[in-house]
């Protein structure tokens, strides 16, 4: 009898430990209840995520596992995962406006430059995968989706992007003659804040953390927060100028004077831009017969960064571009995330003007894999879409 006591002993915590739990739930502002786009979702650097655009996320993971809340701005909450209720209020940072003389904020820039500069010079070799989602839409209709596994340098800034796995559906809205989309929509994931180089700073004077940032932008700041978790805010506003520049808040630790957020539009970008001039069943159909050019362009942007894996890095990006074109509204919008340490396998690298659906059309397409590495949660906008592209077996198809 006592062995039997003693077995059940053992077996019932291994048998806990092997149970999975599905956690769903949205994230919000304790005051406001406006829920928390892009928060990050912490259990391990194998199992993570970020909310979606309306504040929800899902997690596989035991129910005795803790998942630590952040959102650059709020308070860090920890939860066990049984104990996740439906919603989750995060508490806002109050701004302390009389702590800005503390220290003078271009001295405090200067620190947090040789820091981010620092940060790119130890780990600019290191990457990352990422799960890349992208939507458009026309006016109030859905004709792409695309997801993708990409790896990319990232510390500090993505770049050098390789994808690993794709796949997409693409089709032309109802009474829409003429047509246009970005072939190339994933560079702007690639937000550069400094160089990569000391010797480079006064080449790459556009960009905020740099010695020169003085050259391009007007600059104020203020403190939020208090404690361990004092944030300081510095607003980038651009002088008139040509160049591709960011009209940004950035957002550093007190303590370390590493970026841990930024958010704002980049300006005067260039990407390839298709435009259709005749009805077409699918996009796929149209790369033959496809007019395209390098247009500007400026877009929204959130930014932001973990140190998860030792070293500071991309944690996600989020992506909003609007524009008009043949009396339609189009309205394209994407989120990248780092998944941390999960392999993925072999990629094909990625050039600035390469066309994303082409190559991944030269890919097999495999349904499974999809099923298994679901990783950020669908808004209901985009699982309607999803679904109706799904049920119609139009992904892979366009090869």
């Amino acid at each position: 009898m006592r062995q039997l006591l003693t077995l059940i002993q053992i077996v019932l915590p291994l048998m806990a430990a092997a149970q999975t739990t599905s956690v769903e739930a949205v994230i919000v502002d304790a005051q406001t209840r406006q829920p928390l786009p892009y928060a990050s979702v912490f259990v391990s650097r194998t199992n993570s995520t970020i909310t979606n655009a309306v504040g929800s996320f899902h997690l596989a993971c035991s129910p005795t596992d803790v998942l630590r809340i952040s959102f650059v701005g709020y308070k860090t909450k920890r939860i066990t995962a049984g104990k996740v209720s439906k919603q989750i209020a995060l508490e806002p940072m109050t701004n302390i406006l009389n702590e800005v003389t503390v220290m003078p904020l271009k001295a405090y820039l200067n620190k947090a430059i040789d820091e981010t500069l620092r940060q790119i010079g130890k780990n600019h070799r290191k990457k990352a995968n990422f799960f890349y989602r992208l939507t458009a839409y026309a006016d109030t209709t859905c004709y792409e989706f695309l997801e993708a596994f990409l790896e990319g340098r990232s510390a500090v800034w993505l770049r050098d992007l390789a994808l690993k796995k794709g796949r997409y559906v693409g089709i032309q809205p109802d009474s829409l003659h003429y047509y246009s989309f970005y072939s190339n929509f994933f560079v702007v994931s690639q937000i550069q804040v400094t160089a990569l180089h000391r010797s480079q700073q006064r080449e790459y004077d556009r960009y905020p953390l740099i010695k020169y940032y003085e050259n391009t932008y007007n600059v104020s700041g203020e403190w939020i927060g208090d404690g361990d978790d004092r944030l300081l805010a510095v607003h980038f506003t651009p002088k008139p100028t040509l160049l591709s520049v960011l009209d940004a808040t950035l957002y550093f630790d007190a303590q370390t004077f590493r970026l841990r957020k930024m958010e704002g539009r980049q300006l005067n970008l260039k990407v390839r831009h298709y435009k259709y001039r005749q009805k077409v069943k699918t996009l796929t159909e149209a790369f033959e017969t496809v007019h395209d050019e390098k247009i500007n362009t400026e877009f929204h942007f959130t930014v932001t960064m973990t140190e998860d894996r030792g070293f500071l890095e991309v944690e996600s990006v989020a992506i909003d571009e609007e524009h008009e074109i043949f009396g339609r509204k189009i309205h394209t919008n994407s989120v990248l995330f780092n998944i941390g340490d999960r392999v993925i396998g072999k990629g094909k690298k990625l050039k600035h003007n390469d066309n994303l659906q082409n190559v991944i059309g030269e890919m097999d397409y495999d349904p499974q894999f999809w099923k298994d590495n679901d990783v950020v949660l669908r808004t209901p906008i985009e699982e309607d879409v999803f679904q109706l592209f799904e049920s119609k077996k139009l992904f892979g198809v366009f090869k």
